[in-house]
């Protein structure tokens, strides 16, 4: 390599390396801007889990029976009046209630008979 080759690259790298010098040394870069309403963290109102005191269970299993077990729960998600109403719950756990007569379901109407070949009609 001749000297004035030598030389320019020498002259080219130290001029690159001035550049990049001048580049990192600038101005520095401002913080970005806060939102109007500043932070909120998704925290901020919580509450940590508190359970319930445990009660009796087999106390709370006597009450359900008492009151016609699951059927009194189901007949009041649908609205229709308890058996016994308020009576039935307000009896002292000493003397059992008399449960309510289950209430048997309306006769479904049967689905028609099904055809011999159930493939009857099918296109091959």
């Amino acid at each position: 390599m001749s000297k004035e080759i030598r030389t320019i690259a020498l002259g080219a790298i130290a001029a690159a390396a001035s550049l990049a010098a001048v580049a990192q040394t600038g101005a520095p870069a401002s913080a970005p801007a806060q939102p109007q309403g500043g932070y909120n963290s998704a925290f901020e109102g919580y509450r940590p889990f508190a359970a319930d005191e445990v009660g009796n269970w087999r106390k709370a299993n006597e009450t359900v029976r008492e009151i016609g077990g699951w059927r009194a729960y189901a007949r009041e998600i649908q609205g229709a009046p308890q058996p016994g109403g308020a009576a039935q719950r307000s009896a002292p756990a000493s003397a059992p209630a008399t449960p309510a007569p289950t209430p048997r379901p309306a006769a479904t109407p049967t689905a028609p008979a099904a055809p011999a070949n159930p493939h009857h009609g099918h296109a091959r």
